[in-house]
């Protein structure tokens, strides 16, 4: 998806193509904004982001202002359209569930890059969506549908997730290739990717709840040390005790500060400080650390409560 991205802008820069506009199309946190964000970085651009879902049809140019004499109104631009620069990138999020009015607003200005009498200049518009429907054929015929690789089909997108996961939550590397995180995958991500089936469909939804968890939200969790997904919780505990019997302490994610291993509890404080200690490494010790501590501070107060409850069962109380 990055170098379809990269291609894009280079193409529709030197062109200045302004239709169709290049349309990502895929379930929700399977880094779709992220790629452009990518994208952005590789070509030292800025990018701005919009969500079109939240955009009124009264304020997509901007806002009406009376002037110093009170006498008439002019118009105040947009900030998301006067701080455009050439050669930025504007993502268009959510953009199929904006309003009808915004969708031709933005038509019109995507086509001749003006809002009222304010010139824009040169960028690259780039949508993005968890859908396809459109709401008319007009619409449906100004986007390029740029399906995100799915990973039920795609090995190399599987692995990609896994590794994904793997980095941004801080395991060891050897859980991208284990069997607990090909059924997370498989029972949780995959079917977050029956959407995809709409393209098969001509745009039409397969109906029903969105199923699955995505990479986002499972990140989410781990990082908030709040899971509620099963296969994640079992892909921590075996990540756990393999990083703690190899001594790999800087790969722990402790989802609870109770019955920790003595182990970790031994050797992860002579950590703390470490400069060689990755960002998201230094994050886990540091929650670990606090759930720890929460633990040992709540450990007396749960003791006395249960010495309460075992005298007022003594005395029938």
């Amino acid at each position: 998806m990055l170098e379809d991205i990269l291609k894009l802008y280079v193409m529709a820069m030197a062109g200045d193509v302004r239709s169709p506009i290049p349309h990502l199309f895929g379930p929700a946190g399977c880094g779709k904004s992220s790629s452009v964000e990518m994208a952005a970085n590789i070509l030292n651009v800025n990018l701005h982001i919009i969500n079109v879902s939240r955009i009124s049809p009264l304020e997509l140019e901007g806002v009406q202002m009376p002037d110093k004499n009170h006498k008439e109104l002019n118009l105040l631009t947009a900030t998301y359209w006067s701080k455009l620069k050439e050669g930025d990138i504007v993502l268009l999020d959510e953009f199929l569930r904006g309003f009808p009015e915004v969708y031709n607003g933005l038509l019109d200005i995507m086509t001749s890059r003006q809002v009222g009498g304010f010139q824009l200049p040169k960028v690259f518009f780039i949508a993005a969506s968890n859908s396809t429907v459109a709401y008319d054929a007009a619409l449906s015929d100004r986007l390029l549908h740029l399906p995100v690789a799915d990973p039920r089909v795609n090995k190399a997108e599987h692995n990609n997730i896994a590794r994904m996961l793997v980095d941004n939550i801080g395991l060891l590397p050897e859980m991208a290739a284990s069997m607990e995180m090909t059924q997370l995958l498989t029972s949780q991500v995959h079917p977050m990717y029956q959407i995809m089936d709409s393209l098969k469909n001509g745009g039409a939804t397969t109906g029903g709840v969105s199923k699955g968890v995505s990479p986002r939200n499972l990140i989410g969790q781990a990082k908030l040390r709040h899971i509620v997904t099963p296969e994640l919780a079992e892909l921590l505990n075996v990540n756990n005790t393999r990083a703690i019997t190899a001594s790999h302490f800087q790969f722990v994610v402790l989802p609870t500060g109770a019955k920790v291993n003595p182990a970790y509890l031994r050797k992860y404080q002579g950590l703390r400080g470490n400069p060689k200690l990755t960002p998201i490494q230094v994050y886990n010790l540091e929650a670990n650390a606090q759930l720890i501590a929460l633990e040992n501070a709540r450990a007396p107060q749960q003791k006395k409560v249960k010495e309460e409850d075992n005298d007022a069962e003594l005395f029938g109380l």
